[in-house]
């Protein structure tokens, strides 16, 4: 039995379009040496680990190994990529999450 050459491509091109698109996932450490909130969560002193999906509007917040933490969030385009992964935080609430080598933040309400 032969195969029509176009048909075959028109269905490895439509298998190729359903494959999702990877995400990837950004992650960094974070020690905080006082009391500090993310969203409605507050973190105590202590070493984190903060992950979030490119895909997802949402940070994960870890502590040895475990999320204790999931908050919502927006991705938000900024002007160049940071070297390294950098927290803005004002009057102890992180307000936003730049992972190194990413041109977008994760900016939290």
């Amino acid at each position: 039995m032969r195969l029509n050459v176009k048909y075959y491509l028109v269905g490895l091109a439509l298998l190729v379009a359903t494959i999702p698109v990877s995400a990837r996932t950004y992650k960094q450490s974070a020690v905080f040496t006082s009391n500090t909130s993310i969203g409605s969560t507050q973190l105590k002193p202590g070493s984190y680990d903060l992950s979030a999906d490119d895909t997802k509007m949402e940070l994960n917040i870890s502590q040895n190994g475990k999320i204790i933490a999931t908050v919502q969030g927006q991705w938000v385009k900024i002007p160049q990529k940071p070297r390294n992964s950098e927290l803005d935080v004002d009057n102890d609430k992180i307000t936003q999450v730049r992972f190194r080598g990413n041109d977008q933040a994760f900016q939290l309400p």
